[in-house]
């Protein structure tokens, strides 16, 4: 399944129920950070791998996310609300809810990407090119778009962005599958160790 903001929505909403957190504006704020995330990741990451294949030839990869925490990503958050002045009980409850979501939801990502130089292989990847500051602004202005709005909602955003981004880039992982054909004697196959690969996550 690929990465989609109804069930991100649907992930943060349902940690957010064990809480006891509900109402109207938290289910269009979900919505927002949902969307937002969703359209960031799959508009800007990308997905650098190192990879062991068979070769020459060339090839796709396929590949899921792994080692995303809720935790780490809600510490993250609750890091950078704290140093904007955002502390409670309720906040914490929300980046817990919300850090949930966004790890389940990035579980369901996929890899498209390419092997140039091998065919068939393994490898791992990391999730790069995210920026907080970025993401805060695509969240703030669909946040505007449900009229939410408040003295302190900048700083809750950029604090939401702080942790996915970072979390993301930090302790994602990618678990590469590469799929091809190498070439057969007398040029290959042959193993070919520490080969780049390039990819975006859908």
């Amino acid at each position: 399944m690929p990465l989609l903001s109804t069930a991100m929505k649907g992930f943060i909403a349902l940690k957010a129920a064990s809480k006891a957190i509900n109402g109207t504006k938290f289910t269009l704020l979900a919505g927002s950070i949902a969307s937002a995330s969703c359209k960031y990741v799959l508009a800007s990451a990308m997905v650098t791998s190192t990879n062991v294949a068979l070769g020459p030839g060339s090839g796709t990869q396929t590949g899921k996310v792994s080692g995303l925490s809720e935790m780490l990503m809600s510490s993250l958050m609750t890091l950078k609300a704290a140093s904007s002045g955002l502390t409670g009980r309720d906040i914490q409850k929300l980046f817990s809810a919300v850090s949930f979501g966004v790890v389940q939801g990035m579980k369901t990502a996929l890899l498209q990407g390419t092997l140039v130089g091998a065919g068939p292989g393994s490898g791992t990847g990391k999730i790069i090119n995210l920026v907080p500051s970025a993401l805060t602004v695509i969240l703030m202005g669909l946040c505007a778009g449900q009229s939410l709005s408040g003295q302190k909602l900048q700083a809750l955003c950029s604090a939401i962005s702080f942790g996915i981004c970072n979390h993301i880039m930090i302790n994602g992982l990618v678990t590469v599958t590469d799929i091809g054909v190498a070439a057969g004697p007398p040029a290959g196959p042959v193993s070919i160790p520490a080969l780049p690969g390039i990819g975006r996550l859908v």
